[in-house]
């Protein structure tokens, strides 16, 4: 698809343009046309081999409606999820897995969470199809009971973050509809509300069970 008028390139890899419907492409053949209020879209060409495009349009409309997308993995442990996030290759996956052998925590989702504040008020860690590398996806919603970022190290130690440490820890793994000021405005909204209400925690540590003990300790 060619472009016409003003076209961005966002950190995602998704080029688009916005002239009544919305235009994403990949850069590698695939595209995709949406409404205005991504209610209703329709993809063009076969390049988009993990739905990528899909799954953006999709927060789109989700921005809207006090959800965001997460990068990071969710484990469900007696009712409640824990979410741990962090650049790719921090050992998010590992960590679930580290809950999943120690204390029967079940992984909803080793790579992306879908968080919305229900009506209710309730922050819950949504499953989603889509789970990046990682092998795990349940089809379930879990109320959140804190966000774990990580750090490697050699000592095992965590502590809560203030709001601002937030900012710097949890937002950067937040999705961003970018392409679209009022989905934007809606998911930085979302976000922020997180950061509000959540418990975030840094954990610098060692991939072993005792990092596993520590945090259900502080956080539990």
């Amino acid at each position: 698809m060619e472009f016409s008028g003003e076209a961005f390139q966002s950190g995602h890899g998704i080029r688009w343009c916005l002239a009544g419907e919305r235009f994403l492409a990949n850069g590698i053949g695939g595209a995709l046309a949406a409404s205005a209020d991504w209610s209703y879209v329709h993809g063009y060409g076969g390049a988009d081999p993990e739905n990528a495009l899909a799954l953006a349009a999709i927060c789109s409309r989700f921005a809207c409606f006090h959800t965001v997308l997460l990068h990071g993995a969710a484990v469900d442990y007696q009712g409640e999820s824990i979410l741990f996030v962090g650049p790719s290759g921090i050992g998010k996956t590992t960590q679930a897995e580290l809950w999943a052998k120690h204390l029967d925590g079940q992984i909803i989702n080793g790579d992306k969470v879908l968080l919305r504040q229900f009506p209710d008020g309730v922050i819950r860690a949504c499953g989603l199809p889509w789970k990046g590398s990682s092998p795990y996806c349940l089809n379930r919603n879990v109320p959140v009971k804190a966000v774990v970022a990580l750090r490697q190290s050699g000592e095992n130690r965590i502590r809560r973050l203030s709001q601002l440490e937030c900012m710097e820890y949890f937002l950067p793994h937040i999705f961003l509809p970018h392409w679209d000021p009022a989905c934007l405005e809606g998911a930085l909204d979302t976000a922020s509300d997180l950061i509000e209400q959540l418990p975030i925690y840094l954990l610098e540590c060692r991939p072993d069970e005792a990092a596993v003990a520590l945090t259900a300790k502080t956080i539990l």
